[in-house]
């Protein structure tokens, strides 16, 4: 999956079809990868989120990128 440099909080999803040539959007990114979550940070899917571990988010407010560590921990 092609992850662009882009800093922007909108998200296109596309698949690219050798045979024609073309990008084509996907309108739901769980549908097109046949699972329950699809996670932003890692873009891997899985059946339940909660159990995802991810090393691209924060694991506290789920923020990409992840939070900077400070001495006090504030979930």
């Amino acid at each position: 999956m092609f992850n662009g440099q882009v800093e922007s909080e909108k998200r296109i999803n596309l698949v690219y079809d050798d045979v024609k040539r073309h990008y084509h959007v996907i309108n739901s990114l769980t549908g097109a990868m046949a699972r329950r979550y699809v996670c932003r940070g890692c873009n891997k899917g899985c059946e339940r989120g909660v159990t995802h571990k991810c090393g691209e988010t924060c694991s506290d407010c789920k923020s990409i990128p992840p939070c900077t560590f400070a001495e006090e921990r504030v979930p």
